[in-house]
């Protein structure tokens, strides 16, 4: 529990658990709490404990405790809308909506922003210029090289410079619109939550994302992690990823954990040593993927082929065509511009390496 958390119960804050329960009822008539039931459904159990989390640890209204999850089908509305400029604070439940539901959009980044400006128009708000100035440079610090916010249209259009190009977002890519739905949904809740704070976005929270990766450009793929954790620098992001590339550009001190279902049971294993150090080969290689080779299976195969031949004390003459012929798959696969001299040296060394023979 953080301080900031704006729930009590009692004075000392002893208690650390609270019960949830259910009624499940059946096709028999059954009655619970003076109410019958004749088919099958499930009841919460209204206890005081219940009502007092949601009033307070849970409230909408409670200040100062953020914790926020995306999932992986995470994006931008696809529609034009036309939006009224007016927002609604967000409720506890809609920060995790998309992790359980991948047709939800996010279009709180829209909203917030036609919002934020409309709000400045109309009677300059310093709150709403602060906001948007925070927004807006969060927003830009996620973005590519060569690609930032520009302006909203009279007719509520969000664009942006790409390359000297006004775009709009529904004209964006996915991996731009990905970022732009995560990054603006977890700014405006942000804001929300710390209110006071002379910088809401440096405050503290837990941030799940499902497949950072979706959608992005390795290059991209490569920084995001950085960019998340300098934008929010006491935030705990847990992230589940396929893409070494998000992995390593987590930072030194990230923790990497694998996680596997074997025979209906949960394992959860540490990967030592720390990846963020190791290049993409060597990462792919690691438990925390389980790949046997970082070469297509195809070319594995000829590797594996020359290898073999190559370790012959003798050869036939079509043993020695064949190993001809492989040898500028091979050459190719060690980035090695082939000299008689030094040419099977290096190639016994690389594929003793990289296979493990």
């Amino acid at each position: 529990k953080s301080d900031n958390d704006p729930g009590e119960f009692g004075q000392e804050r002893k208690r650390k658990a609270f019960a949830y329960s259910f009624f499940v009822t059946g096709s028999q008539k059954i009655t619970i709490r003076n109410r019958q039931y004749t088919e099958p459904t499930i009841i919460a159990n209204n206890e005081k404990v219940l009502s007092w989390l949601r009033e307070n640890a849970l409230s909408s209204k409670g200040k100062g405790w953020f914790a926020v999850g995306f999932g992986a089908f995470r994006r931008l509305t696809r529609s034009n809308q036309i939006i009224v400029p007016s927002l609604q604070s967000p409720t506890r439940y809609t920060n995790f909506l998309t992790q359980f539901n991948e047709n939800e959009p996010l279009a709180a980044f829209e909203r917030w922003m036609i919002y934020l400006d409309y709000q400045i128009i109309k009677d300059g708000n310093k709150l709403a210029k602060k906001q948007r100035e925070l927004g807006v440079q969060a927003i830009n610090s996620m973005l590519p090289e060569g690609v930032s916010f520009d302006s909203i249209t009279s007719d509520g259009k969000i664009l942006f410079n790409t390359q000297g190009q006004k775009v709009p977002t529904i004209n964006l890519s996915d991996g731009y619109r990905s970022v732009l739905a995560l990054v603006g949904d977890m700014i405006w809740r942000m804001l929300e939550a710390f209110p006071d704070s002379d910088n809401p976005l440096n405050e503290e929270g837990v941030v799940l994302i499902d497949e950072l990766d979706i959608h992005l450009h390795p290059i991209w793929q490569r920084f995001i992690a950085q960019y998340l954790r300098k934008q929010f620098p006491n935030v705990q992001f847990i992230v589940a990823t396929h893409s070494p590339l998000i992995a390593a550009g987590a930072g030194e001190d990230a923790v990497a954990y694998r996680f596997k279902l074997q025979n209906n049971v949960a394992q959860v294993s540490l990967i030592k040593p720390a990846i963020f150090a190791m290049d993409v080969n060597q990462i792919l290689q690691t438990d925390a993927f389980g790949l046997i080779s970082p070469f297509s299976p195809d070319m594995e195969l000829k590797l594996e082929r020359y290898h073999a031949i190559s370790r012959k004390k003798t050869r036939n003459s079509k043993e020695e065509n064949e190993l001809q012929a492989l040898l500028p798959f091979v050459s190719a696969a060690i980035h090695y511009d082939p000299t008689p001299d030094r040419l099977e040296m290096e190639i016994e060394a690389y594929i003793t390496e990289k296979l493990g023979k």
